[in-house]
């Protein structure tokens, strides 16, 4: 069941974001679409998503800890700019690796306060059960 839910997201991500790229080469006038798709901002808002995504699918589905997930995609991160460096049609740029640092990072982060929530949420109901069952025995 669980897979189905990760599968669904992984679609639904995957069709808002063609339908927002489609829709954009259609319907957006011409000064607009060179503003942002020349932009080098675009860029790096990429690197933030696509390794947001990267991380959600190796600790979701590759079901990897968050510190080693954390740890591999940072260097992961390091080798693909260290990489673009010594290609020739692309560039490295530090800019993006913050991003993807930041990308990880924001996964991280919010999946590590799920998991914090949902335990303090477990330990609260079962004080609950606890002490309904202290009053029921008196």
């Amino acid at each position: 069941m669980k897979a189905r839910h990760h599968l669904a997201f992984f679609i639904l991500i995957l069709c808002c974001g063609s339908l927002l790229f489609f829709s954009s080469e259609l319907l957006l006038p011409d000064a607009i679409k060179k503003l942002i798709f020349r932009s080098p901002a675009i860029d790096t808002i990429g690197h933030f998503i696509g390794f947001f995504v990267l991380t959600w699918v190796v600790s979701s589905i590759l079901k990897l800890s968050l510190l080693n997930s954390l740890f591999t995609l940072f260097f992961y991160a390091a080798l693909s700019e260290l990489g673009q460096y010594y290609l020739g049609f692309r560039n490295a740029e530090f800019s993006d690796f913050f991003a993807d640092i930041a990308g990880i990072s924001l996964y991280i982060f919010l999946k590590y306060t799920y998991l914090k929530y949902k335990l303090f949420t477990l330990k609260r109901i079962i004080k609950t059960r606890e002490s309904a069952k202290v009053i029921l025995n008196q």
